[in-house]
């Protein structure tokens, strides 16, 4: 039981229906940014985290450092990094002449509004910059992708701000200082929708399955969309088996063809299960996983490297989370992570995304060549998201995939 929550409501029930509350106002029903309903809401707390705090907790990783597996480091870009923020994505864009790329921050969302900037992370200075990019317009817990055929543009669809949720797609080319284009796109659109995720793209085409409608209410379309960036066609494919009930705060990623869904909530149901689709025969099937299977969980994030998922935070009928999980698509099994230290605060509606890590030898010359492929790791970036009494970050979390 949780202290002055009424008889008969357990702890579970109690973080369904608070995280429900902070859901319909830091989404779309009324005016969601007051921030004195927020504050009710979110018992008090103010909506600040102490980042000094985190750095205390967690070793920083700088650019030099060749991280260690098995633990959390927080990332310090010189600059004025973002503010607070939830409902952001995050994707990781490379170079395209031989530098270490950047990692671009878009949109979002805090008791002030909703965003419409986007900021960087450039990886060769390790300093945050804010990108000259005008005309997103402002959304939160919306897709971001980068296709094959054109890695150099980024691509956002759908989310919400304070007037509703938004089902337009808009694309910016991110080397040439252009604006985001809002495009006149062909086909059937999917309707309005919160759909946060930045790894449902497989080659030119983006793959969007439920999502949020109002509150803790998912849509209750069950039909996959599938939008071709090289034709801006949407298209609704007839699709086999039986595909996952509605949902909204799930995990969606692509490995290979296979898009995978895990997870989300529907009204206070939080689900656990995993199916995934085959893009090319167009198959539904529910995976039948073993291992350390995480708990029903939503709002959490999701990358893929390789053959394996990757899985942080989000919301649990326990509360918020910081447990990392690994999934192996070719053994259909799940691992819970484990690691030496201390861990970030829980956390859910953060943005997540893998990024390359080129370490130094100890002359301090980058290593070139197949030494370099060898001194290159992968890091799972973790930026910002709240916890559920109403604390919103704005830290840079970083760790080795393994």
């Amino acid at each position: 039981m949780v202290e002055g929550v009424g008889k008969g409501v357990t702890e579970a029930q109690h973080y369904v229906v608070h995280y429900s509350s902070i859901w319909s106002h830091l989404e779309r029903n009324h005016s969601i940014y007051d921030l004195s309903v927020l504050a009710d809401i979110c018992v008090g707390n103010p909506f600040v985290v102490n980042y000094e705090r985190i750095m205390e907790l967690l070793p920083i990783l700088c650019p030099e450092d060749k991280p260690r597996e098995k633990q959390w480091y927080a990332l310090v870009p010189r600059g004025e990094a973002p503010g607070l923020s939830v409902g952001h994505t995050c994707m990781f864009m490379p170079s395209a002449i031989g530098g270490k790329g950047q990692i671009v921050i878009v949109g979002g969302a805090n008791p002030s509004g909703s965003f419409s900037h986007s900021f960087l992370i450039n990886l060769d200075s390790h300093e945050w910059d804010i990108p000259a990019w005008e005309g997103l317009q402002s959304r939160y817990e919306h897709c971001s992708f980068v296709s094959e055929s054109d890695p150099e543009s980024l691509w956002v669809f759908g989310g919400a701000e304070q007037s509703g949720n938004r089902n337009c797609v808009q694309v910016v080319h991110t080397t040439d200082n252009a604006n985001w284009r809002t495009l006149e796109v062909k086909g059937t659109c999917p309707s309005p929708r919160t759909y946060h995720t930045n790894s449902a793209c497989v080659k030119d085409r983006l793959f969007v399955f439920s999502g949020g409608e109002t509150g803790a209410t998912p849509v209750t379309d069950p039909q996959v969309h599938i939008f071709n960036t090289v034709t801006c066609t949407w298209s609704q494919s007839e699709s086999k088996g039986k595909p996952p009930s509605p949902r909204h705060g799930h995990a969606i990623v692509a490995v290979g063809s296979v898009i995978y869904v895990h997870g989300g909530m529907a009204g206070e149901k939080f689900h656990s299960d995993m199916f995934c689709l085959d893009t090319e025969s167009m198959k539904w099937e529910r995976v039948k996983a073993k291992g350390d299977v995480p708990p029903g969980t939503a709002a959490h994030s999701a990358v893929a490297l390789g053959r394996n998922i990757y899985t942080f935070g989000g919301m649990t009928a326990d509360g918020a989370s910081n447990s990392m999980y690994k999934f192996q698509t070719d053994k259909q099994r799940w691992t819970l992570m484990k690691f030496e230290g201390d861990l970030p605060p829980n956390r859910l509606d953060h943005s997540m995304c893998v990024v390359p890590w080129v370490e130094r030898t100890d002359s301090g010359v980058e290593e070139k060549g197949e030494s370099c492929e060898r001194e290159t790791k992968h890091l799972c970036f973790v930026f910002g998201g709240m916890d559920t009494q109403g604390l919103i970050f704005n830290d840079c979390l970083v760790t080795v995939l393994t």
